[in-house]
């Protein structure tokens, strides 16, 4: 179980799954969620897109980590024959709402951004 600082700047409650049920945080509300349900990589990234802020508590804080971690181009080319959400994750870091959904149109805009000139 983890322990999170949850800051809702979406229009719409949230709701993360805790020991015994689900606690909602509302919209735009600050909560802590105690007691709750690991989130992944994905499911952090997905928050933040919608504006919710999610900081672990207690040293636990992945997303915090990973916030200086940002990869280059050829980086993420590299990571598309894992884990694709992980390869999507990392790849919508780089081109943020213009990232495609699928695969091959992933590693086009990729490809595009890892020629041109900086």
């Amino acid at each position: 179980m983890a322990e999170y600082h949850v800051k809702n700047g979406s229009h719409v409650d949230k709701a993360f799954k805790v020991g015994g049920g689900h606690q909602v945080v509302p919209a735009g509300k600050e909560a802590d969620v105690v007691n709750a349900k690991e989130l992944t990589e994905a499911q952090l990234d997905a928050f933040e897109r919608e504006g919710v802020k999610v900081k672990a508590k207690g040293g636990k804080a992945k997303k915090e980590e990973d916030t200086g971690d940002t990869k280059s181009a050829a980086e993420v080319l590299a990571m598309a024959d894992g884990n694709f959400m992980a390869f999507k994750s990392a790849a919508f870091k780089l081109l943020g709402d213009a990232t495609p959904t699928k695969k091959d149109e992933i590693i086009a805009a990729l490809e595009e951004l890892a020629t041109k000139p900086e």
